[in-house]
């Protein structure tokens, strides 16, 4: 008896469930657009030959203030795409809430916002007077880091994965592990995969060519090293490969095509905050292969340790270096490498790897306390392009020093229009009280003749671009071979509400 009900057990874990354990809350919201220099702040700046619109007004506030200075969740956005689906052309866009006190332990269900746009074309939302936009505004019971827009069931409209996690902003004593979901933006119905854990990196790749993919969630160990859990979406089926973390580091992983099944690319096991690694991965039946590949060293390994206050209000040793002659009040810590991408930079046929890498400089007045990330330090972050020698080896080719303001991802778009992918941060910064109004979508890097990677000159956003108030994020697409901007953006800093909006540049 015992034996099949852990049977049981197991297949319930290891496959698709619909959720049962929250609640689904979707309000339908008829909006009309207005047009972006409406806004009414004092940070207005328009193009002319530019149209601009103003699509939902976002009122979402944090349950629980994290701090004193954020209002309204949308100051921090996850997710803001424009989908292309076989059904029909979306814009979606996502952020989380806070529903505990920051550093405290609590098993609280948490929860995130989604906004669903649904599009019949955009020359109709440019065109159509006095249009009314319906539009889903959704609550999931869920707060997840990690997501992507993927066609799961390759039927032709693309899906969100969410990889779960509890990371929220509560002790680490509370309960993070959560499973993983695919949200349907058609049925409105989110379904749950995988085990319970704390997962972190999301990484998917077809590995049998079978036209669905799997799902990777490199995920923490509860006391144990890393491992990651692969789901085939098809089969819906998932496994376990434990032998992860003897090839790449948990971080901000990507895995990339190969010649031979793939390439992971991300920091090395221990060695996360100076080396860069890559490992080839292959699959069979669900079960990675993993063998190494490269590395590439850029720092030396750090020889001191200092005590951090972090977010969740626990105090853990950092590695790095002490300062000299500044009486262990300035600390130089090595964070491990923060950001990653995969594009063919340079058009030969073969995926080259982007990284970025953390240099975290913190100055203390009192060196009997702990240093505290959030008001002692700043970051400086330095870009590695390294091109891939035929899937064999790979090769430093450029290091730039940049400023990504905190972006959690680095995002691929043809930006100015010269037929070349170019490389910009997501997010321009969490909200604080010395945010610069007047900056936007600084984090640019456009691609030179598929050679080298440059950042954008400070005029290029004044000349292509209007400024809609305090932008909070750019997201850059083409369509029909239109160029447009998604944004998001707040009036003024001590604004309780958001605007969604688009820029057809």
């Amino acid at each position: 008896m015992k034996k099949y009900l852990l049977i049981f057990f197991s297949l319930f874990l290891f496959s698709f469930n619909c959720y049962s354990d929250g609640k689904i809350i979707n309000e339908s919201i008829t909006f009309k657009p207005f047009k972006c220099e409406q806004i009414k702040s004092e940070f207005i700046r328009t193009k002319s030959d530019n149209n601009c619109l103003i699509l939902q007004k976002l009122e979402n506030h944090y349950e629980i203030k994290s701090n004193q200075y954020s209002i309204n969740t949308w100051n921090s956005p996850q997710l803001l795409k424009y989908i292309s689906n076989k059904d029909g052309n979306k814009i979606i866009a996502h952020t989380w809430n806070n529903v505990v006190e920051w550093g405290k332990e609590s098993d609280k269900q948490p929860f995130s916002h989604l906004i669903d746009i649904s599009l019949n074309s955009l020359d109709d939302l440019f065109n159509t007077q006095n249009l009314e936009l319906k539009s889903n505004h959704i609550t999931l019971p869920l707060t997840a880091r990690r997501m992507n827009v993927l066609d799961i069931d390759s039927d032709g409209n693309k899906e969100i994965v969410y990889l779960g996690n509890r990371e929220d902003g509560r002790n680490r004593n509370s309960s993070w592990k959560d499973v993983n979901y695919i949200f349907d933006l058609n049925s409105n119905k989110l379904k749950s995969f995988g085990s319970p854990h704390f997962s972190h990196d999301l990484m998917y790749f077809d590995f049998n060519q079978d036209g669905y993919y799997e799902i990777i969630d490199y995920f923490y160990g509860d006391q144990k090293p890393g491992a990651i859990e692969v789901c085939d979406m098809k089969t819906k089926k998932c496994r376990t490969a434990k032998k992860a973390n003897n090839f790449i580091d948990i971080g901000f992983n990507h895995i990339l095509p190969s010649k031979k099944g793939a390439i992971i690319f991300g920091s090395c096991p221990g060695l996360g905050n100076t080396t860069f690694c890559w490992a080839k991965v292959s699959s069979k039946k669900n079960k990675l292969k993993f063998e190494k590949l490269d590395s590439y060293q850029f720092k030396e390994k750090p020889t001191d340790e200092a005590n951090f206050l972090i977010w969740t209000g626990d105090i853990n040793d950092k590695p790095g270096y002490w300062v000299e002659g500044s009486d262990k009040k300035v600390f130089k810590m090595a964070d491990r490498a923060w950001i990653s991408t995969a594009i063919d930079f340079d058009k030969d046929g073969n995926t080259d790897s982007i990284g970025v890498a953390k240099d975290v400089v913190c100055k203390r007045k009192d060196n009997s306390k702990p240093f505290n990330r959030g008001k002692d330090c700043k970051t400086e972050e330095t870009l590695y392009v390294f091109k891939n020698n035929n899937d064999k080896s790979f090769e430093k080719h450029q290091v730039i020093p940049v400023s990504l303001n905190g972006s959690f991802r680095i995002e691929t778009a043809d930006i100015n229009k010269d037929g070349t992918d170019d490389l910009y941060g997501f997010k321009e910064d969490w909200f604080n009280p010395w945010m610069d109004c007047k900056k936007q979508v600084s984090a640019m890097y456009f691609n030179q003749d598929n050679k080298s990677f440059e950042q954008a000159p400070k005029s290029f956003n004044q000349e292509n671009f209007g400024l809609y108030g305090c932008e909070r994020a750019s997201s850059f697409f083409k369509h029909d071979d239109k160029f447009y901007r998604l944004f998001i953006t707040i009036p003024n800093k001590e604004s309780k509400f958001a605007y969604l909006g688009i820029e057809k540049y």
